[in-house]
């Protein structure tokens, strides 16, 4: 049986695995999804919703990225890579898909009940391993899977996109994998979803 460590690891090394093989491959070009609005935490006041999600809500998906993409001492986690300012600002660009809020939302409603009925507490305050456990029992699920991998889909794309778009600051993702990226980049001017 696997411990938390050796879960962890698996995880690092696998998303690490991953990242390589994108920027091995970046001949193709990063739009993702256009202009993407880029969201700087530190400087904007938070509406009560955002994309429909309420903040506890959104406190759960960042504790999941985070649980997902955990800070390390030589490598960023999700909240170096401002992963969560990122997934918002896709979520809440015009141009986005709004079935992808609506599968978000889903998503987490069934991790909420299944930590209610599990452990008669929400999601939010389980330890890490029961929240290991709760989403390896959504994993195991076809709609929880695709759900997860969405997220992880999140995930790479803040670790690796141009800092003009929310997030990768300062190029951290880029540092920890060195690489350069590709040249033009995009304008460096910031986009604000909350302006």
């Amino acid at each position: 049986m696997l411990n938390s460590y050796q879960i962890t690891m698996d995880r690092r090394r696998f998303l690490f695995s991953i990242s390589a093989s994108i920027v091995a491959t970046s001949a193709l070009p990063f739009t993702i999804l256009g202009a993407m609005q880029s969201v700087q935490a530190a400087v904007i006041q938070r509406p009560p919703t955002i994309a429909g999600l309420t903040l506890a809500q959104w406190d759960v998906i960042a504790l999941i990225q985070e649980h997902l993409l955990p800070s390390e001492s030589r490598s960023p986690g999700a909240k170096e890579i401002n992963a969560l300012s990122y997934f918002q600002s896709v979520l809440t660009d015009p141009r986005h898909d709004p079935a992808d809020n609506r599968f978000l939302l889903r998503g987490l409603n069934v991790i909420e009940a299944e930590a209610q009925k599990k452990w008669q507490r929400h999601f939010s305050t389980l330890d890490p391993r029961q929240r290991e456990l709760n989403l390896r029992d959504y994993e195991k699920t076809r709609y929880g899977s695709s759900w997860l991998n969405m997220l992880l889909d999140y995930l790479m794309e803040a670790l690796l996109t141009d800092p003009v778009y929310g997030g990768n600051p300062k190029g951290i993702g880029w540092k920890w994998l060195h690489h350069t990226p590709g040249f033009p980049r995009p304008p460096h001017k910031e986009y604000s979803v909350f302006a």
